[in-house]
């Protein structure tokens, strides 16, 4: 942050700001700096404004490492932040066990990882959202409560899909069901790529539903030709598609909506509706959005289709944000990484405006373990059913 003192908080994130996640990006970086700049406006002349450095790792694995070993080496952030994505998360995992020692923490990557909820990584992570077993027990769970038997998914090719796959098998198994086809796409795939393939291959099954599992443009590319091959199966998104940016990308590509892309959408969100004023969350991040505006701007840039209004992953950044500055609050010495553990189970349940207390303290350190499922209609996502999705190992 351009004129923050040299007594700041600093923070470290790291985030794909090109390739398949720029927009996604761009938008949880603006929420968390929509909060934190609200925060540094409303501070007094003797507490620390906090710093948000930022580095793009093009979500990929080997730049994802190297931006966080630089923040805890050179620029000794004081935790890590809102990291972005499955397949770099995944391997930033063990160079956060390597500085144990040095306390490093990362505080509410977007990604619904299992291994950040579990032995032995959980130690070194804390999660907001719910993970993508969670998700995808939601998505399932709506599918068969409509009579869905026939569920396919298709998935990117990586970590991420994979634990996307993990989640609809065991969904699945728990109701004496199994997938009736599958098919996967490249973690690069973008919007103009070919997806009629994987269309034909599962429309072999005749499903009645599909589980999608990728980034954004990708996602929007499958959901194109599933319609121009001709399947009308309901199809069911995860949040890292982007949910408001997915739609904004459907309707770029389906201009004349002839192909009715947004027709038999269900997302899950792992936010609630960031337009509902009973929040006083929502309402705080809607005009701290706009006193925001475009300052600051991210690692290559604003882009336009990212920054219209408010999204749910900017609100997820948001409260992200809100809920690290709680923490930082709770901290004796907010320059001492060891003392964040101790701050973390010090907030014990609170309030951070979506609805329902928060905790850190539970084994998966997630504080949500709430899906929103959402349909859509004119680019805009309709609140569906919101479900508290527990599962089981």
């Amino acid at each position: 942050m351009a004129g923050t003192p040299a007594n700041s908080i600093r923070l470290g994130m790291t985030a794909g700001f090109s390739g398949p996640t720029k927009a996604l990006a761009i938008e949880l970086y603006r929420g968390a700096m929509a909060c934190f700049d609200q925060h540094n406006r409303q501070i007094g002349p003797d507490d620390r404004p906090v710093e948000l450095l930022v580095a793009n790792d093009d979500y990929e694995p080997g730049p994802a490492i190297e931006n966080t070993v630089r923040f805890l080496t050179r620029d000794k952030v004081l935790a890590l932040f809102s990291q972005l994505g499955t397949p770099t998360v995944s391997r930033v995992l063990p160079v956060l066990r390597a500085y144990a020692d040095q306390g490093a923490r990362l505080f509410f990557p977007v990604t619904g990882l299992e291994a950040s909820r579990m032995p032995p990584y959980v130690r070194y992570t804390y999660n907001l959202r719910a993970s993508y077993r969670q998700e995808i027990e939601a998505l399932v769970d709506h599918f068969t409560s409509q009579g869905m038997t026939r569920i396919a998914i298709c998935h990117q090719a990586d970590a991420f899909g994979r634990s996307g796959w993990d989640g609809a098998h065991r969904a699945l198994s728990r109701r004496g069901l199994s997938l009736c086809g599958e098919a996967t796409f490249a973690r690069t795939a973008t919007v103009a790529g070919d997806m009629l393939p994987q269309a034909k291959v599962l429309a072999a099954c005749n499903p009645q539903a599909i589980l999608l599992v990728g980034a954004g443009p990708a996602c929007t590319a499958i959901i194109r030709d599933l319609r121009r091959a001709g399947l009308t199966a309901t199809v069911g998104v995860v949040s890292f598609a982007g949910g408001d940016i997915l739609l904004r990308q459907l309707a770029a590509v389906d201009g004349s909506r002839d192909l009715g892309l947004e027709r038999n959408l269900v997302l899950s969100q792992v936010t609630p509706d960031w337009r509902d004023d009973t929040l006083p969350a929502a309402r705080d991040y809607r005009q701290a959005l706009a006193a925001f505006g475009s300052r600051l701007p991210p690692p290559g840039g604003w882009d336009p289709e990212a920054t219209r209004e408010g999204s749910a992953v900017g609100f997820e950044g948001y409260l992200n944000a809100r809920l690290l500055l709680a923490v930082l609050a709770a901290m004796p010495d907010p320059g001492d990484r060891t003392g964040l553990d101790q701050a973390a189970a010090a907030i014990g349940q609170i309030d951070i405006g979506i609805g329902r207390p928060v905790s850190l303290t539970g084994l998966t350190h997630q504080a949500l373990d709430v899906v929103y499922l959402s349909t859509a209609a004119e680019s805009r996502l309709l609140p569906l059913r919101i479900t508290m999705a527990t599962v089981e190992d």
